[in-house]
C-alpha cells in the first residue's frame, strides 16, 4: 500500500530563547511551499521515508536545522545551541574569526553537543534562518552544594590569559543570530579535537545564575552514554566558552532528511536511546523542554569497525529543575511541532518531554510531522493568542492511525499513541514505562 507525502522544512519555527519573547532578529519569512513528494511504504521491514532532496544537503556539522513537516493534512476534520550573540575570540584576527554584532538584548545560550565539519551551502542557508526560540529559563537560586560543582566546571581566564592559550580554533560550524557561534578546536595539551560553543554574557543576573546552576547540575549527571556532557566552561571577560566532545555521526535531523529507508529495528534503537537519555535527566529532577531531532546527535566509535551510531542528547539551555510542586509558569519553552499542549498552558513536566519523543517516533515511522495545523508562536507567553490557537489546534487534531505504515506495525502505533495522548491521564507517565513497552522489548 502506497501513501503520498511530502517533507518540507519550516525555516522560522525554531524555538525562541530570550528574556522577553523573540531574539532581536528580523521578522520570520513567509513559509515556503511544499517540497517534492515521495512515498512512504513498508518494504520487507523497511520504512521508506519521503525526502526533500531539493533542499537537503549532507552535513556532519552541528547546528540546529529546521523541522520536517508535511504539506497536506492526513486527518479528517479539522513545527540549541540557543542564544546569545557571540563576541570575537580574544586575540583572534578578524580575518580568522569574523566578528558578530551583539544584539541589544542578549539571550540565553545552550550547551548542546556538536558534530564534525560544516555542511553545504543549502543546509547553512536553512540554519541561518533559525533565529528564534520559545525558551525562557526560570531563575533558580543555586544552593550551597552547587558552589563546589561550579568551581569544578567553570574556569576563569586570568588577566592577560586568552582562550587561545588552551585551544587551537579551526573551522566554524555555526555562526549568527541567537544561536551563537560553534567552532571545532584542538586542545593544546593532548591534541584532542573538541567543539567549543561561545556564549555571550547577559546583563540579566537571574538568567546568568540559572544558566550556571543548570550547567553545574548537568556536569554532575552527564554520566549516561546517551547524554553529551562537556569537559569545562571557560569564563572570559565578555563570554563563556563551553567545551564539549566532538560527535562525528551527524544530527538526527540530517538522518531523517537523508535516509530513504529506516529499518524498524533502527527506529526502535533510536527511540530506546532517546528515552534512556531523557529518563536519565528525569531521574535527576531535570526536564529538557526542547527535545527535537536538531538536539539529538549521533556518535561513532572510530576505533571499532561497524560501530553503531550512539544517540547523544544535547542542548541543555532549556533544562529546568522540576518537582511535582513546581508552580505553573507564565512563560513556556519549546519548538512548534514538538511542544506538548500542556506546556502552552505553562504546565511543563516530564510527560511534556515524552510528548516530544512521541513526535520523533512518528517522524521515524512515517517520514512526516504528525501535526498539519501548525501555527506560528509569536511569543512564549502562556495564554497569548498564538499559544491558545496552537493548543486548540492540537486538541482538535485527529491522526489517522489506520493509514500506512501503522497497520503493519501495531505495537509501534500503540506506543506512539500513548506518547501523543492529549490528556496527561492518558499519556505514559515516565520514560521507564515507555521503555518497558512491548514494541521496545521485542
Amino acid at each position: 500500500m502506497k501513501r503520498n507525502n511530502s517533507m518540507t522544512r519550516l525555516p522560522d519555527e525554531a524555538p525562541i530563547v530570550a528574556e522577553k519573547g523573540y531574539c532581536p532578529e528580523s521578522p520570520p519569512a513567509a513559509r515556503p511551499g511544499s517540497a517534492s513528494s515521495a512515498s512512504a511504504r513498508k518494504q520487507g521491514g523497511l520504512l521508506t521515508l519521503p525526502i526533500d532532496t531539493a533542499s537537503t544537503q549532507q552535513s556532519s556539522g552541528y547546528s540546529p536545522g529546521n523541522t520536517p513537516t508535511r504539506s497536506s493534512s492526513k486527518k479528517s476534520g479539522t513545527t540549541t545551541p540557543s542564544s546569545g550573540s557571540m563576541m570575537r575570540l580574544p586575540d583572534e584576527p578578524a580575518s580568522t574569526v569574523p566578528s558578530l554584532q551583539a544584539p541589544e538584548a542578549s539571550t540565553q545560550s545552550g550547551s548542546g553537543g556538536s558534530g564534525g565539519g560544516g555542511g553545504g551551502g543549502g543546509m547553512q542557508r536553512i540554519r541561518d534562518r533559525l533565529s528564534k526560540n520559545l525558551s525562557v529559563a526560570t531563575p533558580v537560586k543555586p544552593p550551597e552544594q552547587q558552589k563546589s560543582k561550579m568551581e569544578k566546571i567553570f574556569r576563569t581566564l586570568k588577566p592577560g590569559e586568552s582562550i587561545n592559550n588552551s585551544y587551537i580554533f579551526e573551522e566554524e560550524i555555526y555562526s549568527g543570530g541567537c544561536k551563537g557561534r560553534v567552532l571545532v578546536a584542538k586542545r593544546k595539551t593532548d591534541g584532542q579535537e573538541v567543539v567549543v560553543k561561545i556564549r555571550a554574557k547577559q546583563n540579566n543576573r537571574a538568567n546568568e545564575r540559572n544558566w550556571r546552576t543548570i550547567m553545574a547540575q548537568m556536569h554532575g549527571i552527564s554520566t549516561s552514554d546517551n547524554v553529551l556532557g562537556f569537559s569545562e566552561i571557560v569564563e572570559g571577560e565578555n563570554e563563556f566558552y563551553v567545551v564539549m566532545p566532538k560527535c562525528n555521526g551527524g544530527e538526527l535531523f540530517e538522518f531523517l532528511a537523508n535516509e530513504t529507508e529506516v529499518p524498524e529495528a533502527e527506529c526502535k534503537r533510536i527511540i530506546r536511546e532517546i528515552l534512556t537519555a531523557v529518563g536519565h535527566l528525569h531521574k535527576n529532577n531535570i526536564i529538557h523542554r526542547d527535545i527535537k531531532p536538531e538536539n539529538i546527535m549521533f556518535n561513532l566509535d572510530l576505533m571499532v569497525e561497524s560501530s553503531p551510531k550512539t544517540v547523544k542528547l544535547i542542548d541543555f539551555d532549556t533544562c529546568q529543575e522540576w518537582t511535582p510542586q513546581t508552580p505553573k509558569s507564565r512563560r513556556f519553552v519549546g519548538t512548534p511541532g514538538y511542544i506538548a499542549p500542556e506546556a502552552l498552558m505553562g504546565q511543563q513536566s516530564p510527560q511534556s518531554d515524552l510528548w516530544s519523543v512521541g513526535v520523533i517516533l512518528y517522524i521515524l515511522m512515517t517520514g512526516e510531522m504528525p501535526w498539519s495545523s501548525l501555527v506560528s508562536l509569536e511569543d512564549g507567553l502562556v495564554g497569548s493568542p498564538s499559544a491558545t490557537q496552537m493548543y486548540r489546534a492540537l486538541k482538535a487534531e485527529i491522526l489517522e492511525w489506520e493509514q500506512e505504515p501503522w497497520p503493519d506495525f501495531p505495537l509501534a502505533r500503540d506506543l506512539c499513541q500513548k506518547l501523543l495522548a492529549f490528556e496527561l491521564d492518558d499519556r505514559m507517565k515516565d520514560c521507564e514505562e515507555a521503555l518497558n513497552h512491548g514494541w521496545l522489548k521485542e
